[in-house]
């Protein structure tokens, strides 16, 4: 007569996580713990950032940043092209959990060897802050560059963007790049404004062009003549 294991109470209630992913010291225990609360979930398991940073707390940007640094180290995959809404609309991206491409790296101290306070200098924690910085600013820069609605002297766009993020937030000049790109009286592509200077102007802030009259072409050729 054989044995049958039957089910139990317990059954898909717990999580396995390689030691080595729990062990990179390249990762911050936020984006260990980020991780593991993926993993916890069955596969095709999705949720927002918005809900990550409601559930656990935190801000968005907070979320954004361990996002980035999972990203980096191979935990997860970014696709190509962003989603696009019920609508229409463009969405974010998509980001799968996978195997990390590089080996993790160990940090695995033992009681001969116990860990020692590590003094972090000023220098240092500058350094880690732009660092963070430099991967949220290209991600964001990246979703403007996709909405404005001319793409010419990308290096100067660059940083004229990260110049406005110093005094404002990403997400109000993004919005209003797109509002600009989707205005019905946005004239010919060759009047827009270069995107460095949209933004050194804060263009963001202004208000919806005035409706084109019919002779508007003519008058457009007259003002880039002179």
């Amino acid at each position: 007569m054989p044995l049958i294991r039957g089910h139990h109470a317990f059954d898909d209630h717990f999580t396995q996580i390689p030691n080595a992913w729990l062990r990179d010291s390249r990762i911050t225990l936020g984006a260990k713990g980020l991780l593991a609360q993926l993993l916890s979930h069955a596969p095709g398991w999705r949720i927002s950032q918005e809900s990550l940073a409601h559930a656990n707390g935190v801000g968005r940007d907070a979320i954004r940043t361990v996002i980035n640094e999972l990203l980096e180290a191979g935990y997860l995959n970014r696709s190509e092209n962003r989603e696009r809404t019920e609508k229409g609309y463009l969405g974010g991206y998509t980001y799968t959990t996978q195997d990390p491409t590089v080996e993790p790296t160990l940090d695995n101290p033992t009681l001969d060897n116990p860990l020692l306070k590590k003094t972090i200098t000023k220098e240092e924690h500058i350094k880690n802050n732009e660092r963070i910085n430099d991967i949220s600013q290209t991600d964001s820069f990246l979703e403007f560059w996709e909405l404005y609605p001319k793409k010419v002297d990308k290096g100067a766009a660059v940083r004229a963007f990260r110049k406005a993020l110093k005094h404002y937030d990403a997400k109000d000049v993004i919005e209003g790049a797109k509002r600009y790109g989707q205005d019905p009286n946005l004239p010919e592509k060759r009047y827009v404004k270069n995107p460095a200077t949209w933004l050194n102007a804060e263009a963001w802030n202004n208000p919806p062009l005035p409706e084109r009259k019919k002779n508007d072409k003519s008058e457009l050729e007259e003002w880039a003549n002179d």
